[in-house]
């Protein structure tokens, strides 16, 4: 007998077999976002800024009278030739199928359009906006990792690689910028280049899994020099782009970020706590990015029809209703999260979001009563974790909001960017 439960949460009814999933599903096929998926076999050339000198931060300036092509003080003029900036990495090309760059890409300045990249010298190439943003994009702040597509054909063996970053120059107020904080290459190859063809071992298709998961590599290759354990599910956008089902990871500073961790030795074991990761309305699945020691990747046959079974509910409250230049410089800003359970039953509440500079917070505000004062670096990035008592939400519409950043010693600063999609919740209950 198949156990079916019916709720009522964030606005959405759903039937569950075992399992609650979170509000509404955003349907979008994979290949659109531009990931790798199993099977793949690629490596990383990662470009990353640590050459900046005047920036804490260590981020590419790219538009305005700060652009790194024309400001030796932010990007030393011997890391650039015309603006071209080497990958630093020498290409291997044998056996390549295809090539994509994947941006780390903060909006900084709204209103800056035309993000493109030039490879070797040739042809800018449009860099494509997120499919989760509303258009224009240039209109909200967001901090994402477009991925696009490279011909081969512009690409050399060897180390002879460089690229070129532009964005137009027009902007509302005549500072267009956008912010790079790394730049890979990501080469395909045919499959067969891999070494290892591992398995995830500990779990198998179709189990249901608890709050703490054992995740293992069924390789003891002493090639192996990590693995990174991805999940394919619908949770915390940390990605920017407004898409909550996906492989969920991202890079900062070229290093992975967001995934459900990395084990380094042989049997590559990771203890995964689910405690926080939404009920699904689809099954999970759970996949590998093995590392070998020259850095060739292999992205493992992923384990599919997986849930949940656990004596707690998680549900993830998408926010709607955001505002655009959410720049707490500009004035108070709010979302909404529609809650529609009783929550009294809510045992703990999280607010999760990703924001730029958040030293220059006034305030963290759930249905006006505040949950965080500040927290956090100027001028760089930061994702928030803020616990707050659930007794502060309410059945139906709760409004999410900042604070007005004030002026300092009457200058005004920066502000805090919340970037897309919002300010997202977590509840447990």
């Amino acid at each position: 007998m198949v156990l079916i439960k019916r709720y009522s949460v964030f606005g959405v009814r759903y039937s569950v077999f075992g399992f609650l999933c979170g509000i509404g599903l955003m349907v979008l096929s994979l290949e659109a976002i531009g990931q790798p998926g199993p099977g793949d076999v690629f490596r990383e050339y990662a470009w990353i800024p640590h050459m900046i000198k005047s920036e804490t931060g260590k981020f590419l300036r790219v538009g305005g009278n700060l652009d790194y092509r024309n400001n030796p003080t932010h990007l030393p003029p011997e890391f650039h030739r015309d603006g071209y900036i080497s990958f630093g990495h020498y290409l291997q090309l044998d056996q390549a199928i295809k090539a994509e760059l994947v941006l780390e890409k903060v909006a900084s300045h709204e209103d800056t359009k035309g993000l493109r990249v030039s490879i070797n010298q040739n042809t800018a190439i449009q860099i494509p906006a997120a499919k989760g943003i509303p258009e224009p994009e240039a209109d909200y702040m967001h901090h994402t990792y477009p991925v696009t597509p490279i011909p081969l054909s512009e690409l050399r063996e060897g180390w002879d690689n460089s690229f070129q970053l532009e964005v137009d120059t027009a902007q509302r107020w005549n500072w267009p910028q956008n912010l790079i904080y790394g730049v890979i290459l990501r080469v395909y190859y045919q499959p067969e280049t891999a070494q290892s063809k591992a398995e995830i071992t500990g779990i198998n298709n179709g189990d249901a899994l608890g709050r703490k998961v054992i995740l293992e590599i069924s390789d003891p290759d002493q090639s192996i020099r990590q693995v990174d354990y991805l999940g394919l599910y619908e949770g915390i956008n940390y990605e920017g782009d407004g898409i909550y089902r996906q492989w969920h990871y991202h890079y900062l500073r070229g290093n992975i970020k967001h995934h459900l961790g990395t084990a380094m030795d042989y049997p590559y074991k990771l203890n995964w706590n689910t405690e926080w990761v939404p009920d699904q309305q689809e099954p999970l699945q759970i996949a590998a990015r093995i590392v070998d020691n020259t850095g060739l990747i292999y992205f493992t046959a992923a384990v599919t029809g997986l849930s949940f079974d656990r004596d707690f509910r998680v549900a993830l409250g998408k926010p709607y209703n955001q505002p655009k230049n959410w720049v707490t410089r500009e004035g108070e800003f709010q979302e909404k999260i529609d809650l529609k359970t009783n929550p009294e039953r809510i045992t703990d509440a999280r607010l999760i979001w990703v924001s730029w500079s958040p030293c220059y917070t006034n305030g963290v505000f759930v249905n006006q009563k505040q949950v965080l004062d500040k927290e956090g670096p100027c001028y760089d990035y930061m994702a928030h974790n803020v616990p707050f008592d659930p007794a502060l939400l309410k059945s139906g519409t709760n409004v999410i909001s900042t604070g007005k950043e004030p002026l300092h010693d009457g200058n005004m600063v920066h502000g805090m960017e919340v970037q897309w999609p919002g300010i997202m919740l977590l509840i447990r209950y």
